[in-house]
């Protein structure tokens, strides 16, 4: 016969039951706390990704800038060689005795722009802003071919009278037709990127 003063022995199991609701209280505890922090970290990723992609945007749009007042001052010296070289070839006018051509070298710079494509800056910055940025500095790059070949093509160009003024400027106009144009466009493009409206300028990705 059980003697009811004796004290009541639990098992293992009915212990587990009992601590059960406790247990998973704690384990949905730690749950949720993993899972907040995990966001938290999440979202501070991303935040440190939209500094860096600004950063970024705002150093690619001073190197446009930089770019753009060379090109105004190339644009001029241009305008000003494509006119001596079309009084050169004109008829009406007596040959020149001399035919000057100053061309100043325009120095375009990319850094900015290849820095953020090789690091994670690139992924936060809308696609359609970078894709038309890309179109801009290969325009750029196109300019640069452009002028070496019409550097290379003065170099060529023999110091003595052997060759006539008419002859040397038929030579050199086309190459700097291309070129003026070039810069003309490259103007038109840096306008369309850096006088955008502020509602127009691109926004980090989500």
């Amino acid at each position: 016969m059980t003697d009811p003063s004796a004290p009541t022995r639990y098992g293992l199991g009915e212990r587990l039951r009992e601590k059960l609701p406790e247990i998973l209280i704690e384990a949905g505890s730690v749950v949720i706390a993993l899972l907040l922090a995990l966001a938290l970290n999440q979202w501070n990723e991303r935040q440190q990704e939209n500094e860096r992609a600004a950063i970024a945007r705002s150093a690619i749009l001073a190197e446009l800038r930089a770019n753009r007042q060379e090109i105004d001052t190339a644009h001029g010296k241009l305008q000003q060689i494509v006119t001596t070289l079309r009084d050169a070839l004109d008829t009406s006018k007596p040959p020149p005795d001399r035919l000057q051509v100053d061309l100043g070298i325009s120095l375009l710079s990319a850094a900015a722009w290849h820095a953020t494509l090789a690091t994670q800056a690139s992924q936060r910055i809308d696609f359609a802003w970078l894709t038309h940025t890309a179109k801009l500095y290969e325009l750029q790059d196109h300019f640069l071919r452009v002028q070496n070949a019409a550097v290379d093509q003065l170099s060529a160009v023999p110091p003595d009278d052997s060759v006539g003024g008419k002859q040397i400027a038929a030579a050199l106009l086309p190459r700097f037709r291309a070129l003026d144009q070039l810069a003309q466009d490259l103007q038109g493009g840096y306008a369309e990127a850096l006088d955008a409206p502020l509602s127009n300028q691109p926004q980090a990705r989500p």
